[in-house]
């Protein structure tokens, strides 16, 4: 017989008593954890028996101090706890003992048929709640008869307990008894199945070093040709590794996978394992089955790189100096074939970070320069009075801005108090420019309304909280000089000034409704009259109320086309605004036909925002609650959105109102209108104003 048949031989020898002995070992461990299993259940079930031995002497120990209470007339109360709380340790500890049958069935049931019986005396005493005493003039604190009926149940109860509780003992301790008689047998039995599971395991230690041994020389061979498939996977900058039918990599991989991974332990490591915490489930559930499609031998490969999912994997891992960065990386996959068909999937692994973010800045800078180009359309679309007018208040407003930022604060209370006065004045610049169209100024406004309620939604508030609003409210001035630079320019190229409108204010409600009407998908007719006739002290109040109002119309006035049809009205809405010279001064009306204002709707939302409790939402009538829409951070919106959601809105108007020295109205009809009345007293030139 040649070497190579002994080694055979003798290696189907040592498989052979190892997988005798691996059998033993098994059946070994298997018998072992059944006894563990019940030796656990027997000590937990010694433990409860023990611990019930107790419980009947201190009952009774609990019914005389009860007694002893009621004897002196002190208060009974804290007595009367203690004995409930261990009556019910008792009937908790005793129900488990029940559950894990030991095969004491009988003096279970003696046990529970006394403690019944126990319970029957002792649940009238726990369940009381009646005065026990009563105040003599005579006498002084004597029983009342309430009391003198509990007195009774105690001494009955604590009678019984004097009388059965020993009973009760005795019947737990010989459970008790045989429980660690058990426990103790059960202890030696495992004992010898680990001693005999010790000797197997040596025995098969044996047998595999003798193995080891044996195939040393001819696994000598093999470990050189690994070691140069080493070499060559060491200095390679892409990544590879092998994956089997079983989607598992194998024992050759290139060392690039470390540094692109994180981790060295590759070798058996499934394919989702590596990259479950990489990509998302569904695409890791995708390339699980692209990798069983490239399996099948009809499946063309070249075809099949173009449906990849795994071509371009965005991951998050730290560097040499632990700081966290973004990588992408690119897997591709290659079959490779023997003589019975495909053996393995070469999976190859770039890092396409630089080509992935050189194409984002050109898709970024590509972006950038729509965004330009779009602003600049806007800002020829909008009159250029109506232009330089909000790019002034929008400078002064980001001016009174800044100068609530440097307001000197300390405590929170502070703090929140500037940031409701940042957040009116960025609600009221992102609305007159939403009006106007210009969407690049009114989306950086709602980036700062989003910080600003990101620092709403801390716990404490310290100064460094603000130092993103003050870098964001420098990019928003930048923004704002780019934008009047453009202006100016844009000034220079008209050969005439444009006509300015006739009412440019309605222009700028009309265009914002149509704008409002298509963002939210509704469709509502508006119309405007008397706003020509605002006097100029009013001008800018009239206009910052009807942008909130109508934003607060479009969001939760108006309903959809299809919600209207069910409600029996008509898809399209209405939406009307009306100035006008009223009885010593000015009446601003707008109204809406939609969904009206319920006021519980107004509580519910309050009560979310905790600016009313409970017992103030059910104090309040229909008039009050009304009224709290006009409280700042009241919005019964679900979300934040750039029209509503911030619960400034309405703060805004009423605010404006009351520096005018005017006052607002509201009267709802729940599912058929909404209806503002703004009253502002006259001015010296309301003359000229109003014809």
């Amino acid at each position: 017989m040649t070497a190579a048949g002994n080694w055979g031989s003798r290696y189907i020898l040592a498989i052979g008593i190892g997988a005798a002995l691996a059998v033993a070992m098994g059946a070994a461990l298997l018998m072992g954890f059944r006894l563990a299993t019940q030796l656990h259940a027997d000590i937990g079930s010694l433990q409860t028996a023990s611990a019930l031995q107790a419980y009947p002497i201190e009952v009774g120990r609990e019914l005389d101090s009860l007694r002893e209470h009621l004897e002196v007339r002190a208060y009974e109360g804290n007595a009367r706890a203690a004995l409930g709380e261990s009556v019910r340790h008792f009937d908790e500890n005793f129900r488990a003992l029940q559950a894990a049958d030991h095969g004491d069935a009988a003096r279970l049931d003696r046990i529970n048929t006394q403690w019944r019986r126990f319970h029957a005396l002792i649940d009238p005493v726990i369940g009381f709640h009646a005065e026990p005493y009563i105040d003599s003039d005579t006498a002084g604190t004597i029983l009342s008869q309430a009391g003198r009926a509990q007195f009774a149940r105690v001494r009955r109860a604590s009678l019984y307990a004097a009388e059965h509780a020993q009973a009760l003992r005795h019947e737990l301790a010989a459970i008790t008894g045989r429980l660690q008689t058990a426990a103790s047998a059960a202890a030696v039995r495992l004992r010898g199945l680990l001693l005999g599971g010790v000797l197997a395991a040596l025995v098969l230690a044996a047998a595999a070093a003798w193995l080891l041994i044996s195939r040393s020389r001819h696994e000598r061979a093999a470990r050189e040709a690994q070691e140069r498939t080493r070499d060559i996977m060491r200095t390679v900058r892409e990544g590879f590794f092998l994956l089997d039918a079983g989607h598992r990599i194998g024992s050759v991989w290139s060392d690039a996978l470390i540094r692109m991974f994180n981790r060295e332990d590759f070798a058996g490591l499934s394919f989702h394992d590596l990259l479950k915490d990489l990509v998302p489930s569904e695409t890791l559930a995708t390339a699980a089955k692209y990798i069983n499609l490239l399996w099948g031998e009809r499946a063309h490969e070249n075809l099949m790189k173009s449906i990849n999912p795994l071509s371009q994997v965005q991951i998050i891992r730290e560097n040499e100096r632990g700081v966290k960065e973004t990588r992408y990386l690119q897997f591709d996959f290659h079959r490779v074939s023997g003589p019975r068909g495909i053996k393995h999937v070469l999976c190859s692994v770039g890092d396409i970070t630089s080509s992935v973010l050189l194409s984002r800045e050109l898709q970024e800078s590509q972006g950038n320069a729509n965004a330009q180009l779009d602003m600049l359309i806007g800002m020829m679309r909008t009159d250029p009075v109506q232009l330089v007018s909000f790019l002034d208040t929008a400078d002064a407003g980001l001016r009174l801005i800044n100068a609530i930022m440097k307001e000197p604060a300390r405590s929170d209370a502070e703090f929140r108090r500037k940031l409701e006065g940042l957040l009116r004045e960025l609600h009221s610049l992102k609305g007159e420019a939403a009006a106007l169209e210009l969407h690049s100024i009114a989306e950086r406004l709602h980036a700062l309304e989003d910080l600003v309620g990101a620092c709403e939604a801390r716990q404490e508030l310290s100064g460094a909280d603000f130092l993103p609003l003050v870098l964001k409210l420098d990019e928003m001035l930048a923004h704002l000089r780019g934008v009047r630079e453009i202006a100016s320019r844009l000034a220079l190229t008209r050969e005439t000034p444009a006509p300015a409108a006739h009412d440019p204010l309605a222009t700028t409600l009309e265009t914002m409704a149509a704008q409002l009407a298509r963002d939210h998908g509704k469709r509502w007719r508006f119309d405007a009259s008397g706003l020509a006739g605002v006097p100029p002290r009013y001008a800018q109040t009239v206009k910052d109320c009807l942008i909130q109002m109508l934003r607060n119309s479009a969001v939760h006035g108006i309903e959809t086309p299809q919600l209207r049809r069910s409600r029996a009205k008509s898809e399209i809405g209405r939406v009307s605004v009306a100035f006008r010279r009223g009885e010593g001064g000015y009446e601003l009306l707008f109204e809406d036909d939609g969904a009206g204002i319920a006021p519980e709707t107004v509580k519910e939302a309050a009560l979310r925002k905790h600016l009313i409790t409970e017992s103030e939402a059910a104090a309040m009538d229909s008039r009050a609650a009304m009224a709290l829409i006009f409280r700042p951070g009241l919005s019964t919106a679900a979300g934040v959105s750039m029209d509503a959601g911030r619960g400034v809105g309405m703060d805004v108007v009423a605010r404006c109102i009351r520096a005018a020295g005017g006052r607002i109205g509201v009267s709802t009809n729940p599912g058929k209108f909404t209806r503002f009345k703004i009253t502002l007293p006259a001015t010296d030139d309301s003359d000229s104003a109003v014809a």
